[in-house]
């Protein structure tokens, strides 16, 4: 094999060699000629001392021999090989997302699309570096958003997504993974599809798909959105009450539930992992960081490769140096001094200029004057001006940018410079024990400042962090510094963390018989705990951290300060699958703190003392109801038959002050499209009333003279059978008007069944028994929920098991 790669300047040389030659002898030939013609040979050496035709051959030979080594360069010579090594780039990543109806269903809030949105644009910064694209799928796929580093553009892509963007209905699992296979580059090694979803995969094509993506390379993270119990999907516009929801052709109200079993076989298939998204996005998160340790180890590995050597330099260098023997014949050397005058200003120059001081001395001036935020600018300076110039960069000047930077107090560009020094100085173990040293006091630097926050959960990561930095460093090297620090951070954290904690357990359960303790019978619920730091009893998710529960309930937190004692307002909220439509579940909240300021009540007031174990027991009970039917009594009998339906066009309301009418003040909501109602009101006495919206319709039922009924609530309890009949002839088509007797013997007859259960209360002067002073802060909002006329509960809803056949959400 040749060791030439381009032979054909071997060639072109050859020529070039038997060419020049023949012009010389042809050339010296013809200069003898016209010389005799003037003088003669014996006397050409006297007239022209210059004249040496050994020397003219001489430097002909110099010449012909510059031009073959010139000729053997250009022929790139290669022998011998080398390794070259490179970093490789960032992943790619594809976000597929489901745009189905079923996506409307509200078991997270504010909807499970819009969670999927809020969560995927809060964790941007998971995926700094790697490329992301966007496929929305339903019955079919398409590629909303290319892969691309523009993160931005992908987020303005994600915003857009809409139900119905899709116009084929239903969730074909398999479709989005067709489009990230067509999507993904050839050359791609890694390929990573982040698939969420309700998982509700009724074509079955999704798992035989998965295999042949495996196949292909892909990997597949499954995430799963909503609750297992499913919930119903309505169709009112976001900020609207639930009212209208989806219903199958045979009329039947569709729950959506998630599929984990589909998305589980999904991920296992190709590699990948399902997890469930979570109220507050926690599962994608936890993807997000497993890809991105992916990311991190394929950034620290090199690709080699092995490369022959090119051995043109010694040709070229050659050719360099017989040309300036050539020219150091008499003649040459006085065309050499000439050109060094020439040349002496431009060097005395650029000498001048090299004696400048450059961006590293003025770094290490500036350090030396303490000032290490300019000694950082220089660092910057020459980093960017050496890649501009596509120059290797020296890592000891991104250590030393990565130190000064630390010294300023600009921790993010700390971190990026020191982790570049990492990576460029793997052959050099001393290099990268420093720059671990470094990191390892950056982290520290962080975990003081979280502790400052009162964040001990971050804290203890940058904690961790921290000291596998310390203990890499002592290992490549016995690094005497990162000992030092690993003894002086351990001894540290103990003092200042551990004597400062606090660690609050409890758990959050259905108090079925109100006793305040946990008894076997009584259910835990899930959901999560969080710091309610304004007070008004929401969880603001930008400010107010959260704890999750497991699946019995239980939770656990730390908490530090910088003083005791210290108070917590502390606030909960609970799965929409813990509870059925039918039972609302409501926290029971203790008494407030002096002075007494019911507005006020909406946490769990915690005073830490003193650091230690505190427990925390949440309860939750079931608001009392209120449960009855309005029905259309068509032939005022006051007895409801089989062929009289539910009556909507009526108020119910609570009269407070006896006078058995509808005051502004008081408590009023609407029944159900079936005439069902089920309102939750705190416990008590209640008088429920009813008013029909047509003042010339009758209330036949009950038959006393109030119309209305006394009922009793309580925590776990409800007054049921709140039935009332009415009779509105501006409702009956295709009938005649009933006669005047006929009406008499009608209201005759409403007097006859037996005695109601409120008769003996219908006095507006009775006295009831009054609510609780004390009233629970829940109480408060309920009534709040009651006064702005919110819809009451569907007291019979109605669960159907989906279909394969005819599924459009």
């Amino acid at each position: 094999m040749s060791i030439f790669v381009q032979v054909e300047f071997l060639y072109l040389g050859a020529f070039a060699f038997f060419a020049l030659s023949l012009l010389f002898l042809f050339s010296e030939k013809k200069r003898r000629e016209k010389l005799s013609l003037l003088v003669s040979e014996k006397l050409l050496q006297n007239l022209i001392p210059e004249w040496s035709p050994l020397q003219q051959k001489i430097k002909f030979g110099f010449l012909l021999l510059c031009l073959t080594m010139i000729f053997l360069a250009l022929s790139r010579p290669q022998w011998g090989s080398k390794q070259r090594t490179s970093e490789p780039s960032g992943i790619d990543i594809l976000v597929a997302v489901d745009v189905s109806k079923s996506m409307l269903a509200r078991d997270v809030r504010p909807n499970r699309l819009e969670r999927v949105k809020l969560s995927m644009t809060n964790l941007m910064e998971k995926v700094r570096g790697d490329r992301l694209g966007l496929i929305a799928f339903s019955g079919s796929a398409f590629l909303q958003c290319p892969l691309t580093l523009d993160h931005q553009a992908f987020v303005k892509t994600l915003d857009d997504l809409t139900i119905g963007l899709i116009k084929q209905p239903g969730t074909n699992l398999s479709k989005p993974i067709d489009e990230a296979s067509r999507s993904f580059s050839k050359d791609d090694s890694d390929r990573f599809l982040i698939l969420l979803s309700d998982g509700e995969d009724l074509e079955g094509e999704g798992l035989k798909r998965a295999k042949q993506a495996a196949q292909e390379g892909i990997r597949i993270f499954t995430i799963g959105i909503g609750s297992e119990a499913g919930s119903r999907i309505p169709l009112d516009p976001m900020g609207q009450p639930e009212r209208n929801f989806l219903k199958n052709p045979q009329g039947e109200t569709i729950v959506s539930k998630k599929d984990e079993g589909s998305l589980r076989s999904i991920a296992e298939a190709t590699g990948g992992e399902y997890i469930a998204l979570g109220p507050t996005g926690e599962g994608l998160n936890r993807t997000l960081q497993h890809l991105q340790s992916i990311g991190q180890q394929k950034k620290r590995e090199l690709l080699s490769n092995e490369l022959p050597v090119e051995r043109f330099f010694p040709f070229v260098l050659l050719a360099l140096v017989l040309l300036l023997i050539e020219d150091l014949t008499p003649s040459g050397r006085r065309k050499l001094s000439q050109l060094g005058a020439t040349c002496l200003p431009f060097a005395l120059l650029l000498l001048f200029g090299c004696l400048k001081k450059d961006n590293i001395k003025n770094a290490e001036d500036a350090l030396r004057n303490g000032d290490p935020k300019k000694a950082a600018f220089f660092y910057d300076a020459e980093i960017n001006a050496t890649s501009r110039m596509d120059q290797p960069i020296d890592p000891k000047l991104f250590l030393n940018a990565g130190l000064a930077h630390l010294e300023a107090g600009s921790l993010k560009e700390a971190n990026q410079f020191l982790e570049s020094s990492l990576d460029a100085s793997l052959d050099d173990p001393h290099l990268q024990s420093i720059g671990l040293n470094a990191l390892g006091n950056l982290f520290y630097r962080k975990t003081n400042l979280w502790l400052d926050k009162q964040d001990v959960r971050e804290a203890r990561k940058t904690w961790e962090k921290a000291l596998g930095y310390y203990q890499a460093a002592f290992a490549l090297d016995g690094n005497a510094k990162a000992s030092a620090n690993l003894a002086s951070l351990k001894n540290q954290i103990q003092d200042r963390i551990q004597s400062l904690v606090s660690k609050m357990t409890g758990k959050i359960w259905r108090d079925l018989n109100g006793d305040g303790k946990v008894q076997e019978n009584e259910p835990s619920l899930k959901g999560f705990v969080f710091w309610d730091k304004d007070g008004n009893g929401e969880h603001n998710s930008s400010s107010e951290p959260v704890v999750p529960t497991n699946d019995d309930g239980f939770f656990a937190f730390e908490w530090i300060s910088a003083k005791y004692p210290i108070s917590l307002g502390l606030d909960s909220k609970i799965e929409d699958s813990n509870g059925s439509h039918m039972t609302r579940l409501i926290p029971m909240f203790p008494a407030p703190p002096p002075p007494l300021n019911q507005s006020m009540v909406k946490n769990h007031f915690i005073t830490i003392e003193s650091p230690g174990e505190k427990q925390l027991p949440i309860a939750y009970r079931a608001a009392p109801l209120l449960i009855g039917q309005v029905w259309g009594d068509d032939n005022g009998n006051g007895i409801q038959e089989n062929s009289e339906t539910g009556f909507r066009n009526a108020t119910l309301y609570l009269d407070q002050n006896g006078n058995f009418e509808l005051d502004e003040n008081e408590t009023q909501f609407k029944p159900q499209e079936d005439g069902s109602f089920a309102q939750p009101v705190p416990p008590g006495q209640y008088s429920v009333c009813v008013l029909p919206d047509n003042p010339d319709a009758n209330v036949t039922f009950p038959a006393e003279k109030r119309k209305s009924y006394l009922a009793w609530t309580h925590f776990e309890s409800s007054s049921e059978q709140l039935n009332f009949g009415i009779k509105d002839d501006s409702e009956q088509n295709g009938q005649s008007d009933s006669s005047e007797e006929e009406q008499q013997n009608q209201n005759s007859n409403q007097n006859d069944p037996a005695e109601s259960p409120s008769d003996q209360d219908d006095s507006p002067d009775d006295k009831r028994e009054p609510l609780p002073q004390e009233v629970n802060a829940l109480y408060e909002r309920l009534l709040q929920e009651m006064e702005s006329k919110s819809e009451p509960l569907d007291p019979n809803p109605r669960s159907t098991q989906a279909t394969a056949s005819g599924r459009d959400y």
